[in-house]
């Protein structure tokens, strides 16, 4: 009770002497109000000088480790088939061009068949074609049977050629068996089929992936999202280690659960601290560019502008400043007040809703 009882005596002592020295202006309205010893020993009043720094942040944020989808590869058959080897399994480390399964396809093995009779058509057709020449040539036969003979050549290359670019087309071929190999090198992150299973066309085999670098996705509050800057380095600290990365994206849109924004990081993963869907931190240690900034503490926001209180002496007056980026708990003044001016810091509460209740009054 003593404590409630000193604090109504002190807004007491406070309103009645704001009530005699603040003044207003109908052009330019200007606020002031006089500091007493006593009004500043009993609501604790502070202030501190405007002055050129660099405001250091050191934050930390709750974050979800993620694939970094760039780097995947799935490996799957470009026809129908069965599973006839596996090469892999899950977790193994993989390089690039190594085998990973042959898969057997009727359709392949019936285009295998068609190329070797297309041979034995076209060298018949050669064959063919180089008798009636030198008859033509002889004179012996009519034009036409030649002319026939030649397109019966012609037609036998083209449908040879067209059938190796269809087999050339669903890759490589070894002894019957359609040969899949990683585009990549990695580790097979997932394996969805066994040996013998049957396969459709754009089948998940296995997906590779390169755990070089992941993401490690962030939830910010919204007020410190414009801490993190496109390019800037940051830590990440999981249950096994720590490493480094750069922030890639700020998404504009709020989690719907969490009401933060997401900040995604490219993280290096070298070290193999970090694995999808591991729980981390990020942490932020930077500095700002030198300029003057305030605690937030010490700025009025009232209709979209922002105010501070400067001790002149003994009195106190309100002053309209522009403000810039904020970081952390600083406002940076960018217009309204200059270096070496004295700004109220701490006791302001009473002095805010003074302010306020005056300019609502007015």
């Amino acid at each position: 009770m003593a404590v409630i009882k000193a604090f109504l005596v002190a807004l007491t002592i406070t309103a009645l002497a704001f009530a005699q020295h603040h003044h207003h202006h109908d052009h330019g309205e200007t606020h002031q109000f006089k500091l007493t010893s006593e009004i500043i020993q009993k609501l604790g009043i502070k202030w501190q000088e405007v002055k050129k720094v660099r405001v250091s942040i050191n934050k930390k944020y709750p974050a979800v480790v993620k694939d970094d989808l760039n780097l995947s590869q799935i490996v799957s058959s470009p026809v129908e088939g069965l599973v006839n080897k596996l090469f892999v399994m899950e977790g193994d480390k993989v390089k690039k061009g190594q085998k990973v399964a042959l898969i057997y396809s009727p359709q392949i093995k019936q285009l295998l068949a068609e190329i070797r009779m297309a041979k034995v058509q076209l060298a018949n057709a050669k064959a063919v074609f180089e008798r009636e020449a030198k008859l033509f040539k002889k004179e012996l036969i009519p034009y036409n049977r030649y002319f026939e003979a030649k397109i019966k050549l012609d037609n036998a290359k083209a449908r040879l050629k067209a059938l190796r670019e269809t087999l050339a087309s669903y890759g490589e071929v070894q002894n019957g068996l359609l040969v899949l190999r990683s585009g990549m090198d990695g580790y097979v992150a997932e394996q969805e089929v066994v040996l013998g299973e049957s396969v459709d066309v754009g089948k998940m085999l296995t997906r590779i992936h390169k755990f070089d670098t992941l993401w490690v996705v962030a939830l910010v509050p919204v007020e410190d999202s414009q801490i993190f800057k496109s390019g800037d380095t940051v830590s990440v600290i999981s249950p096994i280690g720590r490493t480094t990365g750069k922030v890639a994206f700020t998404s504009t849109v709020l989690d719907p659960e969490t009401k933060r924004g997401k900040v995604r990081i490219l993280t290096d993963n070298t070290n193999r601290v970090l694995k999808p869907n591991m729980f981390v931190d990020v942490f932020v240690s930077k500095q700002s560019e030198e300029g003057l900034y305030i605690p937030t503490e010490a700025v009025v926001i009232k209709d979209g502008k922002y105010f501070v209180f400067v001790k002149e002496g003994d009195t106190v007056k309100v002053k309209e400043v522009s403000v810039g980026e904020k970081i952390g708990r600083y406002y940076r003044i960018t217009d309204g007040l200059t270096e070496g001016e004295v700004v109220i810091t701490a006791g302001t509460s009473f002095l805010k809703s003074k302010f306020l209740a005056e300019a609502e009054g007015h």
